[in-house]
C-alpha cells in the first residue's frame, strides 16, 4: 500500500490576493451569477475532470459579504500582487520543514469549473521541494509545499445550480504535501497530527472548526491511485485509509469477475423506456416520480447478479459505486436488480414485466432510473462505462463523516494546469530567506522554553494548555512565579475558563492582568480554591471589580487560621458536614489538619 497525505491550513491575515480580511462576520451581502467552461491548458488539453463538469452545464449562485470580499473574488477585477505576509509564513514552515525554497514563486492556474472559485481556476504555488517530517514513531519525506488560495464555501447544490458564499474564497493556504511512502492509516495520522501540531505552534495560522482539512492519497498494487478530498475531523483519517484498502481489494475482485464475464465485450448503451410499465402503479416513488413528468428508463447488465449487491465497504456496495457515477450527471440515485424493490413499493408484477421488456435470464442484472429522458440515458451511460471497466479507476472522492468516500470526478492531471498570466513571478530574496530562518529558531525556542514550563503537568493539562491561543500560557507562567500549584493553576486556566465559556460568560474580560491578581489574591488566602469559579464568574460579568471586591460581594472570603478553630468548636459538625456547608470558604487540607488536632 502507497499512501500521501495533503495537509492544508489556512494562513492568519489579509487574503492571498487582495486586502480583504478573512474572519469578518457578514453584515450585509451581495449576490451574483455565473457559468463556468472549460479552457485548454498550457498543453493543449481538456482535463477530464473538467470536462466532466462542463456537461453538467451547472449556474452558479453567489453571496459576497461585502465586509470580506471585492471585485477581486467577483472576478471582475485582476488579482492583487501575492500577500507577502501569507508568503513569509509558507517560507517559515518550509524552514521548519526543511524545505528547500525555490528562487522565484511562479504563480499557476488550475482549472476548476465546479463553482467553487469565480474564476473557473485555482492559483497555485510551490514555494518548497522535498524536506521531512518527524513523528514519535518514524521519519517521513515532505514532498512539496505550496501557497494557494482558499475556495468558495458550498452552501447547497441543487439540479442545475450550486450556491456558494465567497467569504472564504481566497484565503492564504499552506499545502503540504508528504510522499507516497506512509504504509498505513495510522501513519497517515500521525504525520496529519505532526504537521497540523507544527503549523498552529508557530501562532501564523488560522485556529476553529474547517481551517485545516486533510487530503489523502491511497494506492494498492492490484488497484488506483484514488484521492480522497476533505477529511475534516483528524481522528477519521486512519480509518479513512483502511475503507479505502478495503474498497480497492472489493473492486478489484470484482474487476477480475468482470473480466470473466464480458470476454472482451463491453456493455452495450441500449436503453430502454420502462416508464409505460408503472402506467396503473401503486408504487409511491414511482407515482411522484410520473407527475413530475420524468419517466423510468432501464439498461441490461448481461451476467452480472449478484455482484451490484456485493459489499465493498460498510454500508457502501457495488451498486453504490454505480449511483455515485450516475449522480454526477444530475439523477438522485439509481434502482438495481440486487436491492429490495419491494422499498420502492414495486410489485412482483411489474418486476416481471421489467425483466420481459429487458429480456433478462436469472443471471442477468439491470438498473433503473426515474428522470427526463435525456438525463436518464446520460446517466445509464455512466453507469454502463464504470461496468465495462476492468479495472479499479483513478478517482477523486469525497471524504463521508463515517470514514467511506463517494466518487466526486476523475483524478485530475497535469491537463488542467496553465501559468497565471495576471501575476509576474516573486524572487525569494536573501532577506526573506534570513527573516524565515530567525522566525523558525525564535519559534523552536520558544517551544523549547514551554515544554519546560509544562514539564510539571499531567500529559492532558499540558496538551490543553499548549492549545490555548490567548494569554493563558503566560498567565500560567506568572501563577508559577507566585508560588501556585502548577496544576491548579492550569487548571483554572483551562477546563474553569473553558466551563465558563460554555456557559456564555464573558471572558474576554479575564485579562492576563486581571488573571495574574486572581491568582495573586488566592495565594494570599483571600479566598479559597473552589472559590476561584464563582470569582471569576463575577470578574467576567464585572469588568471593574477586582478579585478581593469579587470575593466580599459574593460572602466567599476565606475562613482560616485562629477563625476556622473557632469555627469547628462552635459549629459541632462533623468534617463531611463542615465541608457541605463552608465548601467555598475553607481549605479541605488544613480543616482536616485541625480535626485531626481536635481527636488528639
Amino acid at each position: 500500500m502507497l499512501c500521501g497525505i495533503e495537509i492544508h491550513q489556512r494562513i492568519a491575515g489579509k487574503k492571498l490576493f487582495c486586502n480583504c480580511v478573512s474572519e469578518a462576520q457578514p453584515k450585509k451581502v451581495k449576490n451574483f451569477t455565473r457559468k463556468l467552461h472549460a479552457v485548454r491548458s498550457e498543453l493543449g488539453e481538456i482535463d477530464s475532470a473538467v470536462r466532466l463538469e462542463q456537461a453538467r452545464s451547472r449556474e452558479f449562485y453567489y453571496d459576497a459579504p461585502v465586509e470580506s470580499t471585492c471585485l477581486v473574488e467577483a472576478d471582475d477585477e485582476p488579482p492583487h500582487n501575492l500577500n507577502p505576509e501569507a508568503l513569509d509564513a509558507v517560507l517559515m514552515f518550509c524552514e521548519l520543514f526543511s524545505s528547500k525554497t525555490v528562487d522565484e514563486v511562479h504563480i499557476m492556474r488550475k482549472n476548476v469549473i465546479d463553482g467553487s472559485n469565480t474564476s473557473g481556476f485555482q492559483r497555485t504555488a510551490v514555494v518548497g521541494i522535498g524536506g521531512r517530517l518527524k513523528t514519535k514513531a518514524s521519519e517521513h519525506k515532505i514532498q512539496a509545499i505550496c501557497i494557494e488560495e482558499e475556495s468558495a464555501g458550498i452552501i447547497s447544490g441543487k439540479q442545475g445550480i450550486a450556491h456558494y458564499d465567497l467569504a472564504r474564497l481566497g484565503i492564504p493556504l499552506v499545502e503540504i504535501a508528504t510522499a507516497p511512502t506512509l504504509k498505513s492509516g495510522k501513519q497517515a495520522q500521525e504525520a496529519a497530527l505532526a504537521i497540523g501540531s507544527l503549523l498552529r505552534r508557530t501562532g501564523k495560522v488560522q485556529r476553529g472548526i474547517g481551517t485545516i482539512r486533510q487530503d489523502i492519497n491511497v494506492s494498492i498494487p492490484q488497484g488506483a491511485r484514488v484521492e480522497i478530498k476533505g477529511v475534516q475531523e483528524l481522528s477519521m483519517v486512519e480509518k479513512t485509509v483502511d475503507l479505502e484498502i478495503q474498497r480497492q481489494k472489493e473492486l478489484a475482485k470484482i474487476a477480475d469477475q468482470t473480466k470473466k464475464i464480458l470476454k472482451g465485450r463491453k456493455i452495450g448503451e441500449k436503453f430502454f423506456n420502462l416508464t409505460n410499465i408503472f402506467s396503473g402503479t401503486k408504487s409511491k416513488f414511482m407515482l411522484k416520480l410520473l407527475s413530475s413528468g420524468q419517466g423510468v428508463y432501464g439498461i441490461l447488465l448481461p451476467g452480472f447478479s449478484g455482484l451490484l449487491g456485493r459489499q465493498i465497504s460498510p454500508g457502501k456496495r457495488f451498486g453504490s459505486e454505480l449511483a455515485d457515477y450516475a449522480c454526477i450527471v444530475g439523477v438522485k440515485g439509481i434502482i438495481h436488480s440486487d436491492e429490495d424493490l419491494e422499498k420502492y413499493g414495486i410489485s412482483d408484477d411489474e418486476i416481471a414485466e421489467i425483466k420481459v421488456a429487458l429480456s433478462t435470464s436469472p443471471k442477468d442484472a439491470f438498473v433503473l432510473i426515474g428522470a427526463k429522458q435525456e438525463k436518464a440515458h446520460n446517466a445509464l451511460s455512466e453507469v454502463a462505462k464504470r461496468v465495462s471497466m476492468l479495472h479499479v479507476p483513478e478517482e477523486t472522492r469525497r471524504a463521508n463523516p463515517d470514514g467511506t468516500s463517494s466518487y466526486m470526478r476523475p483524478l485530475p492531471g497535469k491537463a488542467r494546469m496553465y501559468p497565471e498570466t495576471d501575476l509576474p513571478p516573486v524572487p525569494i530574496t536573501k532577506q526573506m530567506l534570513k527573516q524565515a530562518i530567525s522566525e523558525a529558531a525564535k519559534m523552536l525556542k520558544n517551544q523549547q522554553q514551554k515544554q519546560t514550563l509544562l514539564s510539571s503537568l499531567n500529559d492532558e493539562l499540558k496538551a490543553q494548555l499548549a492549545a490555548t491561543k490567548g494569554p493563558e500560557l503566560e498567565t500560567f507562567s506568572i501563577a508559577l512565579k507566585l508560588g501556585i500549584e502548577p496544576k491548579f493553576a492550569a487548571s483554572t486556566l483551562t477546563n474553569t475558563l473553558n466551563t465558563l465559556r460554555r456557559e456564555g460568560e464573558n471572558t474576554k474580560n479575564l485579562s492576563q492582568e486581571r488573571l495574574a491578581s486572581a491568582f495573586s489574591e488566592f495565594k494570599k488566602g483571600t479566598f479559597a480554591k473552589s472559590a476561584m469559579p464563582e470569582i471569576l464568574r463575577l470578574m467576567c460579568k464585572e469588568a471593574a471589580t477586582s478579585p478581593a471586591a469579587a470575593a466580599k460581594k459574593l460572602g466567599l472570603e476565606k475562613i482560616t487560621g485562629k477563625e476556622l478553630q473557632m469555627l469547628i468548636k462552635k459549629s459541632k459538625l462533623d468534617l463531611k458536614g463542615l465541608f457541605s456547608k463552608y465548601r467555598m470558604r475553607i481549605d479541605a487540607a488544613e480543616a482536616t489538619n485541625f480535626f485531626k488536632k481536635a481527636k488528639q
